[in-house]
């Protein structure tokens, strides 16, 4: 593969996050022409941007082209979502989004410690919501989903949580698909802590009441958690989203667990933020809390799930273990552009072999014989 072969080699001596927004404005850069998103997609698909019906998917009453979204910290300011339409994702989850504009942590704060896993420390770094809206109107209609990420500026106390949450989403509300609730990126000191029940509860009501319109409608809201969570206590977490009665759960955020940076060499273990990506140990992990999820308050709750999809094999791990569509970030470092593409044909074929007729069969289906 040429990506792998000759452009990722350079790329890992260049900073990672340079790379990632020169990349970003890039892509942005060829949505000004039908010849150069068509010259894109190309790049991406050796072809034409890969389509068939049996891929498609609805969650929270939200129809995806494809089971694969755009996850959270990839597009932040919402700049490339038709370009990132163009290379085969079905919907972009912009963010996260703050109220102010906020510079995150110091740099450098982003680094590939393999060719596809990543260490950030970013920081909900965001221009702020109202730089985020003009990015979005901009492109007026959009072919696919665009979610947001809600987000919360780093001097924001926990008692004025739920109203600066709710002050992000009431911003978005005539211009976003759906909405998540980050409550467990590992890079704002206290955050997680938002994950406890009595003010998670606090958030959701805040954030529900906000995208509520005059005629009373809302729009599909999910809860993003973290992987070092226990199962106790995501399962009281669950009982927390269940009581509330959104959509449904993000699984998951990225890990700042030491054990896990260790591994890459005693340079990373201390530094702080999550890693993501190609870990087995990560993909394994969340994975798992996906499947917990499931067997839990499957019937009850919408799974997305995140965390190291890059390939038809770690798809279908997070498929079968019951979610319902799939999120990639890192993923789209370690492949290339044509992450996407090369998924969603590996799922299709999956399911010629298997004379499966329709992707939602295979959600849960690793369930089946337990």
């Amino acid at each position: 593969m040429i990506y792998k072969t000759f452009l990722r080699p350079v790329l890992d001596r260049l900073d990672s996050e340079t790379w990632h927004h020169n990349v970003k404005e890039l892509m942005h850069l060829c949505e000004f022409s039908g010849l150069t998103l068509r010259l894109l997609e190309l790049a991406a698909s050796s072809g034409s941007r890969f389509e068939d019906k049996r891929l498609g998917v609805t969650v929270a009453g939200v129809p995806f082209e494809n089971p694969l979204i755009v996850g959270a910290g990839w597009d932040k300011t919402g700049r490339a979502l038709r370009a990132l339409y163009s290379i085969g994702f079905a919907g972009v989850e912009v963010g996260s989004v703050v109220e102010r504009p906020q510079r995150g942590n110091p740099k450098p704060r982003q680094f590939m410690v393999t060719p596809d896993v990543c260490l950030n420390s970013l920081g909900l770094n965001s221009p702020g919501m109202d730089a985020v809206l003009e990015n979005l109107r901009r492109y007026g209609r959009l072919d696919m989903p665009a979610g947001i990420n809600l987000g919360i500026n780093s001097d924001v106390s926990h008692e004025d949580a739920p109203r600066a949450y709710a002050a992000v989403a009431r911003k978005f509300r005539s211009d976003a698909t759906y909405f998540a609730i980050n409550v467990s990126s590992p890079n704002t000191p206290g955050l997680r802590k938002l994950q406890d029940g009595g003010r998670l509860g606090e958030i959701i009501r805040a954030v529900t009441e906000s995208l509520v319109d005059s005629s009373g409608v809302g729009k599909p809201l999910f809860v993003k958690i973290s992987p070092d969570l226990s199962l106790g206590a995501i399962d009281d977490l669950l009982g927390v989203v269940i009581d509330s009665g959104i959509s449904g759960v993000i699984a998951t955020n990225t890990s700042d667990n030491r054990a896990l940076k260790a591994k890459y060499g005693v340079k990373w273990e201390g530094l702080p933020g999550g890693i993501s990506g190609n870990d087995l140990e990560y993909r394994a992990l969340s994975t798992s809390i996906i499947s917990h999820i499931y067997r839990t308050a499957g019937e009850e709750l919408e799974i997305i799930g995140v965390g190291g999809v890059c390939d038809t094999a770690s798809a279908l791990e997070k498929l079968r273990a019951g979610a319902k569509a799939l999120q990639v970030v890192t993923g789209l470092r370690g492949e290339g552009l044509s992450v996407a593409n090369s998924i969603n044909r590996g799922l299709l074929e999956f399911m010629d072999k298997n004379g499966i007729s329709d992707i939602s069969e295979i959600t849960g289906s690793g369930h089946d014989a337990s």
